[in-house]
């Protein structure tokens, strides 16, 4: 069984400290001092019963509650030093209208987060899986995943029925898992490397991972926003730029359900609603930010047939919405032609009563 060890730099090398307060030298001439040197250092050691040491984030917080944590080395950027794979700025398209909505590209940008927020019955799960589902049929070397929280494979048999495309969509049941560690098992499955992945839920992926590991709420969540952040810098087998798709359940009082921490890391925060109620059969999504394309644009879908965009309405507003800002625009430089006038006609006044000769 490994034993986990916070590390130090000494004069002669390197101090590993267990929890129990036992140490470890590690002197210069040691075949793992060259290691150590690389390693980061808020990064936590384990050592196995062989000898053998591998390094893992510090998610119980060892370095914090035995006082030897060490600042980080502080890297300043530059932008021009800045070195990505064009693959990053390449968007991976749906073949639908709602391409337009989630990019100024086209379709999901890698390496990007989206957060998709709406109360339960509004059909975020349908709606994102179906999107999940084309783009890899319009890109075929795209992998995705689907990480189900909230459903088991009965619940997903049932989608099944509805929408038999989905056949070929792989899915990590977390419910499968519940024997075993859940963190170590969402781990080494997104090293693989996915391109996109959608989670469903947030809350419930790190609850599942807090109840099964004995970690902390803010400990499960800072390990999966690092996880995540890692996967968005390609730090995987494929060395692919993952895009997450985060699903977010809404309150009855309309607020998100999660950490500020998870809201200032997106790149895009979506939520999905009914227009006029919940009876309605109108439903559309919609940016309240989104850092690659519109935000306050609405996009219609619904299930009558499947799942259906409403290319024609989504056009309809986009026009209607150059118009009104075209019509803005023409007021305004009235306004201030109008100002312009009216301010020149007020100086004239003004210099002509000046001027103007005294009575006799």
């Amino acid at each position: 069984m490994k034993v986990q060890h916070t590390f130090k730099a000494t004069a002669t090398g390197f101090e590993l400290k267990a929890q129990d307060g036992s140490t470890i030298t590690i002197s210069k001439e040691h075949k793992k001092f060259k290691w150590l040197e690389g390693q980061e250092s808020n990064r936590v050691i384990n050592v196995y019963p062989n000898g053998k040491m591998t390094s893992s984030a510090d998610y119980k917080g060892l370095y914090a509650s035995s006082g030897t944590k060490k600042l980080p080395k502080v890297k300043l950027t530059k932008l021009d030093d800045l070195k990505f794979n064009e693959d990053l700025f390449i968007p991976m398209p749906t073949g639908t209208v709602a391409d337009k909505f989630f990019s100024n590209e086209g379709g999901f940008m890698p390496g990007s987060n989206i957060m998709a927020a709406g109360a339960p019955g509004v059909g975020k799960t349908t709606v994102l899986l179906e999107l999940l589902h084309k783009v890899h049929a319009q890109n075929p070397n795209k992998k995705v995943l689907f990480i189900s929280a909230e459903m088991n494979q009965l619940d997903m048999a049932r989608y099944l029925k509805r929408f038999p495309h989905w056949g070929q969509l792989p899915i990590l049941f977390l419910s499968d898992y519940t024997d075993a560690n859940p963190q170590a098992i969402i781990e080494s499955t997104l090293k693989q490397g996915w391109d996109i992945v959608l989670t469903d839920s947030y809350t419930e992926v790190n609850d599942t991972v807090k109840e099964e590991c004995n970690l902390t709420r803010s400990k499960t969540e800072k390990w999966f926003l690092d996880l995540m952040i890692a996967q968005n810098q390609g730090k995987n087998k494929r060395k692919v730029y993952t895009t997450f798709i985060t699903i977010l359940q809404l309150s009855k009082g309309g607020t998100f359900v999660g950490s500020n921490k998870l809201k200032h890391m997106t790149t895009a925060m979506m939520e999905l609603n009914w227009k006029g109620g919940e009876n309605s059969t109108q439903r559309y999504m919609e940016f309240s930010k989104n850092r690659l394309g519109p935000v306050g644009q609405k996009m219609y879908f619904n299930f009558d047939n499947g799942v259906t965009f409403d290319q024609a309405r989504y056009s309809r507003d986009l026009l209607n919405d150059a118009m009104l800002a075209e019509e803005r625009e023409k007021l305004e430089s009235e306004d201030g032609a109008f100002d312009a006038l009216f301010g020149k006609l007020e100086v004239h006044t003004e210099e002509t009563e000046e001027t103007a000769p005294a009575e006799a």
